[in-house]
């Protein structure tokens, strides 16, 4: 008879001695696979998200930056200086001097009633040859201006060679209104049917001023102007005070200097007594090696 044996198994080692191994089933492996991979992903949105925003962080430090306005160029410019002048009540002026063609003019900031003007510079000092023209020519460019955009009040400084009549002639043969009308007549763009250019405005009075040995000629002019948000009548006009003076260009031929303030003929009652003020503080300074003739390099624009 057979005998039959038993084979016993062998014991298998596990991790720790002796013993049967651990059996990892299917199902927990896959929970741990699935535990791992859920980890790694999780890591790899934070590390996405932090990304997106610092992405976000700069953008708007960019659009921040792009958004922020920015300070007009003549309050940096130390050339250009601004400070309160006296006169018609406290603080009724502005004054702005400016170096590079040397003279020095005010502009309200509060009429005579006492209603304050949001004057802002919308045209900064600069020279003859960069300034913008006024008419196709060319002649007159507005070299500074200020301008309330509520109220339409406007300081305006221009500079221009003589013309007209005044054009080869000595300054101190020009007479008042041919003065004041030399410099409306460039400043206008209309014309006859010849293409002769006239003004259309309609000068009231006109006089001249010696001060310091220097020649100040002001007038006083009406102007039909565009309906505005104030006046919406079809027949608007604005009242001006302007006044001009000269100086030798690097040629010898005279530069007209003016500085026009003007208003809505309705708020003429108010200004009046201020614009004079401005007027009388409107001077040319003596040159200094700031100064740039306005017919030096009428081609270098900058």
């Amino acid at each position: 008879m057979l005998q039959q044996t038993s084979r016993t198994a062998a014991p298998r080692s596990g991790a720790f001695g002796t013993g049967p191994a651990p059996r990892v089933s299917r199902c927990r492996l896959a929970a741990q696979c699935r535990s791992t991979s859920s980890g790694q992903q999780q890591t790899a949105d934070e590390v996405a998200l932090s990304r997106r925003q610092a992405l976000a962080s700069s953008l708007a430090m960019v659009a921040g930056a792009v958004l922020m306005p920015v300070a007009p160029a003549f309050a940096e410019a130390p050339a250009v200086t601004a400070a309160p002048a006296g006169g018609i009540g406290a603080g009724a002026l502005q004054s702005l001097t400016d170096p590079i063609l040397a003279y020095t003019y005010q502009y309200p900031i509060v009429t005579s009633a006492g209603k304050p003007l949001n004057m802002i510079v919308s045209r900064t000092p600069e020279k003859y040859s960069s300034a913008a023209p006024l008419t196709a020519d060319a002649r007159q460019r507005i070299v500074s201006e200020v301008f309330d955009f509520k109220n339409f009040v406007t300081a305006s400084m221009t500079v221009g060679p003589a013309s007209g009549v005044l054009k080869d002639r000595n300054p101190a043969e020009w007479k008042p209104r041919e003065v004041a009308l030399t410099v409306l007549v460039d400043r206008s763009t209309a014309r006859t049917t010849a293409g002769q250019r006239v003004a259309l405005n309609d000068v009231q009075e006109s006089h001249l001023e010696a001060r310091d040995g220097q020649q100040y000629w002001v007038y006083e002019h009406v102007s039909q102007g565009s309906p505005t948000i104030t006046s919406r009548t079809k027949e608007s006009y604005r009242h001006a005070l302007a006044i001009t003076s000269w100086r030798n260009g690097q040629d010898g031929s005279p530069y007209l200097y003016t500085l026009n303030l003007s208003c809505p003929e309705q708020l003429w009652p108010e200004l009046e007594p201020v614009f004079k003020a401005a007027v009388a503080g409107f001077a040319l300074l003596p040159t200094t090696r700031d100064y740039i003739p306005p017919d030096k390099d009428p081609w270098l624009f900058f």
